[in-house]
């Protein structure tokens, strides 16, 4: 049985920063729960890059701000550099894990998950309100077995993933060597 094959691996953590209440705590658990497998998470709230614009609470009440003093300029210049960054950390993920709701809109996430689906990227997709409150729209974009009820069961796909309990779907999973990671 292989064990770590994610060591080293990159996954990008999806899902609405604009209007949800604690955007932090489930990428924080997954972070924590998994930390043990050496996957590097990519955290909008938390970006790696020089000179990124961290999505915190301040951050998105500015944008909020600008957006009701109708400083569309300005906000525009502010939203295409975070764009531009996170589709960058799909394009840099080996995977995904997107939380989403049906109910509420969330354009980036949106974007992010259909951009990882386009590059054959294995996603992991929980929609709060479950299977059965699923969009029609992602049956027919993602497999079932990509969607997902909660965040734990997530959780214990990836360390089963990780643990070799559970074969790697080499015609979804483009995993480098570990020397290549």
């Amino acid at each position: 049985m292989t064990t770590h094959i994610l060591n080293r691996t990159k996954c990008y953590l999806v899902g609405n920063i604009e209007n949800a209440n604690a955007p932090e705590s489930w990428r924080d658990k997954v972070k924590k729960e998994l930390k043990h497998t050496g996957i590097t998470f990519f955290d909008p709230l938390k970006k790696p890059f020089l000179d990124s614009i961290n999505e915190d609470k301040e951050h998105i009440a500015m944008l909020q701000k600008l957006r009701a003093d109708g400083k569309f300029v300005e906000l525009s210049k502010i939203m295409k550099k975070i764009r531009v960054e996170d589709l960058s950390l799909v394009d840099r993920s080996d995977f995904i894990i997107a939380v989403v709701s049906a109910k509420t809109a969330s354009w980036g996430s949106a974007e992010e998950v259909f951009w990882a689906n386009r590059m054959k990227k294995p996603i992991f997709l929980v929609v709060t309100e479950g299977k059965r409150g699923c969009p029609f729209w992602i049956f027919g974009t993602l497999k079932d077995d990509q969607i997902y009820e909660t965040i734990d069961e997530v959780i214990a796909e990836l360390a089963k993933i990780d643990s070799g309990e559970k074969k790697v779907d080499f015609t979804q999973w483009k995993i480098f060597r570990e020397e290549y990671r």
